[in-house]
């Protein structure tokens, strides 16, 4: 495959990224947070894990960046992307030392939530002559890393004392039920409770004279809800989504400005009956997605086609049963699904083709994807 081959052209199953949409979704958030005094854009990378892609989000007036794998932080600093937030606790001794190589070599924080992290953190910092940047991650639900919120001031009072850590703040991921996620206003309504206990715990730590540089948190889901909040400045939101978007994320009501920009490229390869066809791609190139409580599966949506009933989806194809039998799709015929669950489906495949006006603009090698 080449630079400026038609889309027809790239063998299937791929993954596409429409440029010009990719563009529109980082030019709705940059705008957005251009215009606000008191928040910035620190955008997760879990999902396309692309240095190329982290430059435009900066390039547009992010902050930084956040992810949570270390690894994938390594390639970042490499690539010249130096200012990182690590939005995980790091241990074991081989990892530590490289956060410490890392630390002479970029702006890179890491989350803690004990002191028996911090000390190790302390003394491989020590031994490597660099200090470690740490921010405390708060608890703020189950199936959370965090420091609970009423024993946070004491944590950072004593993780303050302790050599060759640089506290620089604190950050939180919240986790909203199904019920918040579909109701906007029910959403906005318990983030802000969520940082007004953030703007407590801040204002007491900084009454005991010590600096609350960083704050961060927040999701795609709320990136047009943390800014508004009146009583934190400089608040860091960790948006990442939005640059692909998938149809399950476009289901959240305030996200619907962000377009498709990822899908992955198939055909047609079988019709063994009137309301049946068959097509090259399956779990292996596009991940499902499942509910709150794991028991509801849902897979990936057609493109721009109408009348599919249902797909079914097994390792290497998938099935799709046909609403009308007299559906027009004949085999060899080219479609792209949109996956339900863009983050993961970008991991799956070892490029990124970017298509601009049906053609291959650009081929970015996945080189993040395996990187944990």
């Amino acid at each position: 495959m080449f630079i400026g081959a038609d889309k027809e052209e790239i063998e299937t199953p791929a993954l596409l990224i429409d440029l010009d949409v990719l563009e529109k979704n980082i030019r709705i958030m940059a705008d957005y947070y251009r215009s606000k005094r008191d928040a910035a854009l620190r955008p997760h990378q879990k999902g396309h894990r692309l240095p190329a892609l982290a430059r435009k989000q900066i390039d547009a007036g992010a902050v930084g960046v956040s992810m949570t794998s270390l690894g994938l932080a390594e390639f970042y600093v490499n690539s010249g992307i130096d200012d990182i937030l690590i939005t995980s606790e790091i241990y074991g001794r081989s990892k530590i030392t490289k956060l410490c190589t890392l630390s002479k070599h970029s702006n890179i924080t890491v989350g803690v939530d004990s002191i028996e992290n911090v000390r190790q953190l302390s003394e491989a910092a020590s031994a490597h002559d660099t200090k470690i940047n740490i921010a405390v991650e708060i608890y703020l639900g189950k199936s959370r890393c965090g420091v609970q919120i009423e024993e946070a001031k004491s944590f950072v009072e004593r993780l303050v004392r302790v050599r060759g850590v640089n506290f620089k703040g604190l950050w939180w991921h919240h986790k909203f039920s199904d019920a918040t996620m579909n109701d906007f206003e029910l959403r906005r309504k318990e983030a802000f409770e969520t940082l007004d206990n953030i703007a407590r715990l801040r204002d007491e730590i900084e009454d005991s004279g010590v600096s609350v540089e960083m704050l961060s948190g927040g999701h795609t889901c709320t990136w047009n809800i943390t800014p508004e909040y009146p009583r934190l400045s400089n608040v860091q939101v960790q948006a990442g989504n939005y640059v692909f978007n998938d149809w399950c994320s476009a289901l959240v009501k305030g996200t619907e400005v962000f377009d498709y920009a990822l899908t992955v490229l198939t055909r047609c390869i079988s019709r063994p009956a009137p309301d049946e066809a068959m097509f090259d791609f399956g779990m292996n190139s596009c991940a499902d997605e499942c509910g709150e409580n794991y028991w509801k599966v849902v897979g990936p949506k057609f493109k721009d086609i109408q009348g599919i009933d249902e797909i079914y989806e097994r390792e290497e194809i998938s099935f799709a049963r046909l609403k009308e039998p007299a559906t027009k799709m004949r085999v060899g015929d080219l479609l792209e699904v949109i996956p339900p669950h863009a983050d993961t489906t970008a991991k799956l495949h070892d490029k990124y083709y970017g298509i601009r006006k049906g053609k291959v603009e650009v081929i970015w090698p996945n080189y993040g994807r395996g990187l944990l």
